[in-house]
Parts: structure tokens; C-alpha cells; sequence
């Protein structure tokens, strides 16, 4: 049968009666001929009718395609999609009694082929696990979901995207109803208007004695040392004991036993806020039976403020011993660490306005310790003042690390006229022990990326050899000068492991015959070894002693305490180096850095000088003149940053400048009597390092925006309100980003985008349930800053009846609630139709009529018209046209012969006036000659003459 899928176009069906109207009377015409008008009849012109037929048959087609003419015809084709649920709260016993059913169902296919399934895994979002197919055996899913949520419309749109329009089509939905995100009503509705059917099995969720902490309330800002009362809601579906936990960070504020009754249960829990800054009360539940452990924790931000306090970092309690009555001196309290006891947790360092770190080496900081810096700066506005010393900066391994990236200097030096050419060999450990994994990575890959950096370090006279050493030199890579370094460092990265162990005479026999044959000023050997696998060390006592003779130094690098690190100790003291002894082979970069630094020798510049004045800073503010210095740890202002203070023309002494939210000051000399002698006596030591302090805690002042963040559709949205004097111009629109802190300590930053005046948004990745820190900054310097908590997934709420919106879902659906496998293939839908469109047949035909339509309309008429003028046109005369212009000339000579004759005609005349004069005479004769009978013109000609005529009487 035919159809139309857009019928409205069919009106223009009445364009055919209206060209039959025009072409009427072009159409109907009277006979031709002498018969008088009065015994005239009337003719069809044959040409106009089937021209009029061609331009109807061209419409209609035209008509048709627009309408969308179809051809369909019926087949008793079935393909069904099952839906299954696989989100935790169905959990495993409900996901294996769906794919049951799911199998049974796939049995009662029909053999004939006219019957497909498709299987669609879906949690959190949806995903295809078997395709269309006419097999009858359905295996276990394997696709990969998110089972933390329950999304049954995109399970559903992704079902209909499945199913082919040629055939039936059924969606089964097997599920407990629990959904999290989306609308499964319109999805439902979707279904339906489609032409597809949804029906549903109802599967048994996860059940049994469950107790959730449904909320935690808490105040969103408190004083440091307030006690806060903590409102914690469970909800318990059973009577049971449990236990109650209430986390400050890492540490327990509270705990207790508590009695559950069935249903709602509140407690009042009092904790201490003892830190000022971000921090995070979570309260926890244990009860004695429990069948969801996820809905068991939940998390109060609270924003803590209090008095300024400032953490004091050093490996020595003498280099902090000159500052600290400063800081008091200043009103500044404080803390005092270690590098190793230094938080390595965002929100710990976030109750500090300020860190101070005294000539630390980066290698006592672990790499989420730098990284938790950085952040803490970058993210949330923190203050950082770096003092320099013998093992800070360059020398103390800070290049390529977070360190370098948060602070206004460069480690390495630029200028390298000012360091003496060096000759490096690094010998690394090849044995099979940096085979071994630390944290998910190689050893001998960590030492491969220390090696590289010593290699990026270097000046381009510079020269360096690699060398892999188990019982033999398996890569020697180099010697390369620095400024082909860019070539050498991926080979350095690709080294892999060996096997065995390190033969040391033999390694450090190859590196001197390596710098024995250069010509260097400076020459030296970093070793990397096995604290307990370093073999054949007879005769390298005697060697290291020969090397250093002859300029090589020699120093060592042990990984692992082992029975060979006193050995590895007594040749780096004859090499006269340093030896470093370390159990986490991620510290070697920073340790190879810092070697490479001391192999210049200019790193560290002990000379006096006085400090000459750079950039305007508040750090000076009151301060005149400072003392002389002995000693500073030479670096490069990076080009963002204002040198305030300068140790020479091209070393900057004391840099300052802005680092994302935060800010950071970097002092390359130290503050104790090893170089700043001077300054610990200098009157104003207390006002410069107080105003050095204060300049990178910044003073939040109140801010005219206001943030929130809301859920909308299952996704985390902040949204901030800003008035126009927010605004860096007048007239324009804030520029507002959000910076989100997690609590794992991890941070990201977001654009609000304007959606209303003085209204931004913007979605934001805060899916994991915790407590986040958001901070929202404008572009003219105000800021919003908020706690807010994500809840856990509404997956593991406690239970709800879930049937009744399965049944409504079905309705809308057009299906009903199955009970038996087999109903999933029961032909008891209308027929599924097949179409094939008309529309591209239709038009090739419609463009292959239009050419006949212009060919019978103008072409026909084009002919006529040339023939009637062939025939109208005169003879040429006898003698061609030349003879005939000569004789007219002569004759019009033979006229004018009497006349009177101008001076100008004895001028010889030019061919266009011969030419003119020819054509006047032809006229001339053409009205003497006496009229002559035309003769009889035939065929097309002669009609057309007889018509002009008839025309003109």
C-alpha cells in the first residue's frame, strides 16, 4: 500500500487544476483556414496539450516526493531489547534472577529468524552488551558500568536506538525501580509515541537490616576552639546497637555505642573545633547488622577562622631560631615541624595562613607533600616563604619539582659563562632489584628520570655520560655535551632493568676511562647502588683514591639500608663527595638534581656583598638599608616575578610574586649566623621578616559575592550572584572561577558562565560523596568562600516500594508487567511495517521531466519563429552582394551625374561611404520598381505568413 509521511504537502495538489485554468486558452483554439468566423469550430492544439500533460505529471512528482509518498507492506517481524538493571541497590541475587529471566525468554524465540534480542547492561549510564541477534543463547554481561546510580532513561533511549523500524519492537525493562537520575515517565512516553511497547519485570532489591546516617547538620563557620554540636540523623529499619563515630580530619572527636530503634533516630555529638581553616566533621555508623555499608558515612564541611598562625618548617631548630621572635614580636602565632612531620594533607595546611620553609631539602618532602604545597597556594590562597641555605633551592634538588613550579625563581641559572665547564658520568644500578615496583613504578625507571634531569640541568659546554652497569656496561649512553641533550634524554628514560648485581670496581673503572679522555675543567661521579647487592668491591677503595688524584670526584647514592652501605660509605668519603642513603627510590631525582647543582661548584656563592634594591615592595615599607650578606644559593627570576631585593646584576635575593590564589616569596640566602650574621643583629631583622610573613597572607575583606552549589539532574552546579560593581569595568559583566578542593586534596577550577544579570553557573565534578571547599573568585578581586557535602548516592537510601512506579512506567509505555519469560516474544503487537521511501525515485523523475517540458514549450515555438523570418526575408540579387553594390553605385553615379559638384567630392571616398551609398541606391530602386507578385510560399512558412496576415486585418 502507498503512504505519505508528511501529508500536508498534498495540498499543493491544487496547483494542478490552476495550470490547466491558465493553459486554457492556449489549449482550445478555432480551426484555421478561410471558412468565415461564423461557421468556425473549435480545436485542441496538440503541442499545448502535451506540453500541459507533461508539466502535470512534473508537479505531481514534485508534490509527492514533499509528501514523503512511501510504499509499505506488513511482516510479522519481533525484536525485543532487554533492559537490565545492574546498579548496587538490585545487588547480586537480583542481577542473576534478571539474566534468568533474560535466557528463559531468549528459548521461546521462534526459528524462522523473524525474532532478535538485544541485552543493555545499565547503572549510572547504559551500555550495549549483546547486539541484534537472532541467537538463542544469551551469555553472562561483561560490559563495565557504573553501579553506583540507577539511570533507567538513558537505558531506555539507548534500548530504542537498538531496535530496527522494520520490524516490531519491545523493550523490557528489568529493574527495582530505584532510579537516581533521569525521567523514566517520558522515557516511557518516548517509547510509545515511537511505535515501540515497554514492558516490565520487577526485580527484588537489596533487603535486610540496614541502618544510614541520612544527614549530618552542622554550622558552616565556627571559631577555632568553639565546641560544635553535630545533629546526626540514622535511619534504621530494624531495633539494633551501633557504633557512632564522629572523624575531625584523620582524628576520632567522638565515639560511642548507640541504641537503634526502627525507623528515624537523632543524636547530638559535641566536638571541638581545634584548627582553624577548612576541615570536615564525618560522622560514621557501624551498626551490628548491616546489608548497605555504603550509606554508612556521611560529611559536614565547616569553615573554621581564628587567629593568624603560621607553620615554621626545618630539618634544624636552628635555622628557625632567629625568626620565631620575630613572628611573636609580629603577633604572628606559630607551629614547628619537621619535613618529615609536615601534613601532607591539604586541609591540615589549610588551617595555616602561611608556611615558612627553612633551608629544606626537597628530598625530605614526599611527593604528595610538594603537591599538597602547591594546592594549598595555588588553590586556596595560602601564603609560602621559602628560605634558602646550603640544601635549599637548586642544591637541594628543588629543579622539576612542585616546589620550582609555586615559587617566583628558577633553579637553574642561565648565564653559563659564569660556571666551569663540567664532565659528568652517572652510573646506575641495571641489577634485577630496580626491577622491583614502588607505588605502581620501576626503580630503575625513577633512576632513569633522575639521570634526565641531571642531563636537562647541565650548560650547553657541559658534557655527561649514562651508564646501565649490572656486570657489565649494558647502556652507555653518551658522553653527549648539553646542548644535544634534547636527543639523549629519551634514550636515558627507555633504560630497563637487567639482572644480577652491580659490579663496582667495574663501573667505576669504565666512568674514569670516560673522563680520563675529556677535557673538562670539572669531573665527576654520581654511583647509584644497592645498599645490599653492590659485588666486586676489592681494588675500588684503591681506585676511588687514584681518581680523585687525578680531579675526579666521586659521590654515592645507596638504595636500601643492606650490609654494603658502610662500604658504599668509605669510597664516597675517599671520592671526597657525599653520600645519601635513601629507602624510597622517588627521592633520587631530587638527590641527582642536587649533585648536579654542587658539580657546578657556582651554585653556591659565599662571597660578601650587599643587597641592592629592586622592585617597590610593603616587605620594605620602614626599611632604609639592610645589612650585608655572606652567602646566597644562586637562581633565575622567573619573568611574572618582582625582584625586590637583588644579590647582584643577574641574582635576585629576595623574589615575590602571585601564584594562582596564593602568593609566594622566595629569600636565597638563610637567616642564621652561616650567612646573615648581620642581619640576625640588625635592628629591623624582626620588621622584615614580620612584613616578609604578612605579605603573602592576604586579608579577605567582605565580598559582594554570594555562592552556592546546587544538584540539578544528578550533576553538582555552583552557582554565584555578583553585582555589577564586581565588575573590573564599569559597564561589563564579572569574570567569576571557582576553585572546588576535595578532600582527598585534590582541586580543580571552573569558568561561570552568565546566565541571567548578576547571575553565574557552572557544572562541576563533585560526584564522590565528601566534603568539598569551593572558593569563588571575581575578576575584580572579591571572592565566595563555601563548604557544601555531597550526600552518598539515593542508590543506597533506605528502601522504598518500588513496584507501583514499575506498573506506571509500563502504562505509559504501552506494555503491562510480565510475568512468564515467554510473554517477552508473545506476538501480541500489530504487525510491523516495512517502508521504502518514494522520495529519490520521485525526484529523478521530476529531473527527468523538466527538460521535455522546456523542450515541447520553447523549442517548438523557437523553430517557427526562424522559419517565418527565413521566409519574409528578400532575394539577394543575381550578381551576389559586391556585383550588387558596384551596379547600385553606378547607378546612383548615373543620377547625380547633372548635379552640382562640391569641392569636397573630388576627395577620394572612403569604403564605408561607398558601402552607404551602394545600400541608399538598392533602396532607391526597391521603391522605383513596380510591385511584383510574391510567390507562393509552402509548409511551415507559408502558415506562418497566412497567420501574420490574419493578425494584421
Amino acid at each position: 500500500m502507498l503512504a505519505f509521511s508528511q501529508p500536508a504537502f498534498l495540498v499543493l495538489m491544487a496547483l494542478l487544476p490552476i495550470s490547466v485554468f491558465i493553459a486554457w486558452p492556449r489549449l482550445v483554439r478555432r480551426a484555421s483556414g478561410r471558412l468565415p468566423s461564423s461557421v468556425s469550430r473549435p480545436t485542441l492544439n496538440r503541442r499545448v496539450l502535451m506540453g500541459l500533460l507533461v508539466r502535470l505529471l512534473l508537479l505531481t512528482c514534485i508534490i509527492f516526493a514533499l509528501a514523503g509518498m512511501q510504499i509499505v507492506t506488513f511482516n510479522n517481524k519481533l525484536s525485543v531489547a532487554f533492559l537490565v538493571d545492574a546498579s548496587d541497590s538490585v545487588g547480586a541475587t537480583g542481577r542473576e534472577r534478571a539474566m534468568a529471566f533474560v535466557r528463559e525468554a531468549a528459548r521461546s524465540m521462534r526459528v524462522d529468524g523473524n525474532d532478535q534480542t538485544a541485552v543493555i547492561v545499565f547503572g549510572d549510564d547504559a551500555q550495549v552488551d549483546r547486539s541484534l541477534s537472532a541467537m538463542r543463547d544469551v551469555a553472562d554481561p561483561g560490559v563495565q558500568i557504573r553501579s553506583g546510580g540507577t539511570n533507567i532513561e538513558s537505558a531506555i533511549r539507548l534500548g530504542l536506538s537498538v531496535l530496527p523500524n522494520d520490524t516490531a519492537r519491545r523493550l523490557v525493562l528489568l529493574s527495582d525501580g530505584r532510579q537516581t537520575a533521569g525521567d523514566a515517565q517520558s522515557a516511557a512516553r518516548l517509547a510509545k509515541a515511537t511505535g515501540a511497547r515497554l514492558d516490565v519485570v520487577t526485580l527484588p532489591g537489596v533487603d535486610g537490616p540496614d541502618a544510614a546516617i541520612e544527614r549530618v547538620d552542622a554550622p558552616t563557620r565556627a571559631s577555632i576552639g568553639q565546641v560544635i554540636p553535630l545533629n546526626v540523623v540514622v535511619r534504621s529499619n530494624v531495633a539494633q546497637k551501633a557504633q557512632l563515630t564522629v572523624f575531625s580530619g584523620a582524628d576520632v572527636a567522638s565515639q560511642s555505642v548507640v541504641n537503634l530503634n526502627a525507623g528515624q533516630n537523632e543524636f547530638v555529638v559535641k566536638v571541638n573545633a581545634a584548627q582553624a581553616g577548612f576541615g570536615a566533621f564525618r560522622a560514621q555508623i557501624v551498626p551490628e547488622r548491616d546489608a548497605i555499608p555504603q550509606n554508612n558515612t556521611l560529611a559536614a564541611p565547616v569553615i573554621v577562622g581564628g587567629a593568624q598562625r603560621v607553620l615554621l618548617v626545618a630539618q634544624n631548630p636552628a635555622e628557625t631560631a632567629s625568626l620565631k621572635p620575630a613572628l611573636a614580636a609580629a603577633g604572628l602565632e606559630f607551629d614547628e615541624v619537621t619535613p618529615a612531620a609536615m601534613p601532607a594533607e591539604i586541609q591540615s595546611l589549610a588551617s595555616y595562613q602561611a608556611v615558612v620553609m627553612a633551608n629544606v631539602p626537597a628530598r625530605d618532602l614526599s611527593d604528595r607533600t610538594m603537591l599538597s604545597i602547591q594546592s594549598y597556594v595555588r588553590d586556596t590562597g595560602g601564603g609560602l616563604a621559602v628560605i634558602g641555605g646550603p640544601n635549599s633551592y637548586g642544591v637541594g634538588g628543588y629543579f622539576k619539582t612542585p616546589l620550582e613550579e609555586t615559587l617566583p625563581v628558577e633553579m637553574q641559572v642561565k648565564d653559563p659563562r659564569r660556571f666551569p665547564s663540567v664532565a659528568m658520568v652517572v652510573v646506575m644500578d641495571k641489577s634485577g632489584s630496580m626491577s622491583v615496583t614502588e607505588n605502581g613504578v620501576v626503580k630503575i625507571r625513577l633512576a632513569a628520570e633522575a639521570a634526565a634531569r641531571v642531563a636537562e640541568l647541565m650548560n650547553d659546554q657541559d658534557e655527561l655520560t649514562v651508564i646501565g652497569f649490572d656486570t657489565q656496561p649494558v647502556d652507555v649512553i653518551g658522553p653527549f655535551l648539553g646542548r644535544d641533550k634534547s636527543t639523549s634524554i629519551p634514550k636515558i628514560l627507555r633504560m630497563g632493568p637487567g639482572g644480577g648485581g652491580i659490579y663496582i670496581f667495574e663501573s667505576l673503572s669504565e666512568a674514569r676511562k670516560i673522563l680520563s679522555a675529556s677535557d673538562k675543567q670539572n669531573k665527576f661521579v654520581i654511583l647509584l647502588a644497592d645498599g645490599s647487592d653492590s659485588e666486586r668491591q676489592e681494588g675500588a677503595r684503591e681506585l676511588v683514591t687514584q681518581m680523585r688524584a687525578e680531579g675526579i670526584q666521586l659521590s654515592v647514592v645507596s638504595i636500601g639500608i643492606g650490609e654494603d652501605v658502610p662500604f658504599l660509605q668509605t669510597i664516597a668519603k675517599l671520592g671526597e663527595g657525599r653520600f645519601h642513603l635513601t629507602t624510597r627510590a622517588s627521592n633520587l631525582p631530587s638527590i641527582f638534581t642536587e649533585e648536579a647543582a654542587l658539580a657546578q661548584r657556582n651554585y653556591i656563592v659565599e662571597q660578601p656583598f650587599f643587597p641592592s634594591q629592586g622592585a617597590i615592595s610593603p616587605i620594605l615599607s620602614e626599611i632604609n638599608a639592610v645589612p650585608q650578606l655572606q652567602g646566597y644559593v644562586a637562581s633565575s627570576a622567573k619573568p611574572a616575578a618582582q625582584v625586590v631585593l637583588k644579590a647582584n646584576e643577574t641574582d635576585p635575593l629576595l623574589a615575590t610574586w602571585q601564584y594562582g590564589l596564593g602568593r609566594a616569596v622566595a629569600f636565597t640566602s638563610d637567616a642564621t649566623n652561616r650567612w646573615a650574621a648581620n642581619w640576625v643583629t640588625w635592628p629591623d631583622f624582626a620588621r622584615f621578616w614580620a612584613q616578609a610573613i604578612r605579605w603573602t597572607i592576604l586579608e579577605r575583606k567582605d565580598s559582594p559575592i554570594q555562592a552556592r552549589v546546587i544538584t540539578r539532574g544528578g550533576q553538582s552546579v555552583i552557582a554565584a550572584t555578583a553585582p555589577d560593581t564586581a565588575a573590573p569595568d564599569a559597564g561589563s559583566s564579572a569574570v567569576l572561577t571557582a576553585t572546588i578542593l576535595n578532600s582527598e586534596g585534590v582541586s580543580q577550577t571552573v569558568t561561570l558562565a552568565q546566565t541571567a544579570p548578576g547571575e553565574y553557573e557552572a557544572t562541576a565534578q563533585m560526584d564522590a560523596p565528601g566534603a568539598y571547599f569551593v572558593r569563588v573568585t571575581g575578576s575584580a578581586g572579591d571572592e565566595a568562600v563555601i563548604s557544601w557535602a555531597r550526600p552518598y548516592s539515593q542508590e543506597y537510601a533506605p528502601q522504598v516500594a518500588a513496584a507501583p512506579d514499575m506498573r506506571a512506567w509500563a502504562q505509559a509505555g504501552g506494555g503491562a508487567e510480565l510475568s512468564v519469560p515467554a510473554q517477552a516474544f508473545a506476538l501480541n503487537m500489530p504487525l510491523a511495517a516495512s517502508r521504502q521511501e518514494l522520495f529519490p525515485l520521485l525526484l529523478a523523475l521530476a529531473a527527468l521531466l523538466l527538460p521535455f517540458d522546456v523542450a515541447v514549450r520553447r523549442i517548438a515555438v523557437g523553430l517557427r519563429r526562424a522559419a517565418a523570418k527565413v521566409a519574409a526575408a528578400p532575394a539577394p540579387a543575381s550578381g551576389g552582394t559586391l556585383e550588387g553594390l558596384l551596379k547600385a553605385k553606378q547607378r546612383a553615379n548615373a543620377r547625380g551625374a547633372g548635379d552640382a559638384v562640391a569641392p569636397a567630392e573630388h576627395a577620394q571616398p572612403t569604403l564605408a561611404q561607398t558601402i552607404a551609398k551602394a545600400q541608399k541606391a538598392q533602396e532607391g530602386e526597391k521603391k522605383d520598381a513596380p510591385p511584383q507578385a510574391p510567390s507562393a510560399p509552402s509548409g511551415t512558412a507559408a502558415e506562418l505568413l497566412k497567420r501574420k496576415r490574419e493578425k494584421k486585418e
